[in-house]
């Protein structure tokens, strides 16, 4: 189960057609300082936006802390300190990951133990009545 969080963050980092374009579209911008300021102001704005609308999914139904994610990573493609922080909380988020991986397990295993041997798993109506001495 741990590993799955893991597999599906280095599935987003290794990239796709979305991250290609996004670096098409960065070289092209650069070529011209108008086009490069355009670019960078469209960053500025959109993750502010999604960042923005993010706190406000806070308090409000939903997904608030995904838009606050996306809004970083807008902002990671220009801005160094952005970007530091998406792998800071991508290692803490692995961090909590694991850990609560680990206590499900642990309970589990100790919830798995503690039961009766008698019983059995499945659903009540298909259960062996215990056998009367």
């Amino acid at each position: 189960m741990g590993s799955e969080f893991h597999e599906e963050i280095e599935r987003g980092e290794s990239g796709g057609r979305v991250h290609a374009a996004v670096l098409r579209l960065r070289a092209w911008s650069e070529r011209h300082p108008v086009l490069r300021f355009l670019h960078k102001a469209v960053v500025v704005v959109l993750g502010g936006v999604l960042a923005l609308a993010g706190l406000i999914m806070l308090v409000t139904p939903g997904p608030g802390w995904v838009f606050i994610f996306l809004g970083l990573g807008v902002w990671s493609t220009e801005f160094e300190w952005a970007h530091r922080l998406n792998l800071r909380i991508k290692r803490a988020a692995l961090r909590v990951w694991r850990w609560w991986s680990n206590l499900m397990a642990q309970r589990r295993y100790r919830r798995a133990r503690e039961k009766p041997h008698a019983w059995r798993q499945g659903p009540r109506h298909m259960r062996a009545a215990p056998a009367a001495d």
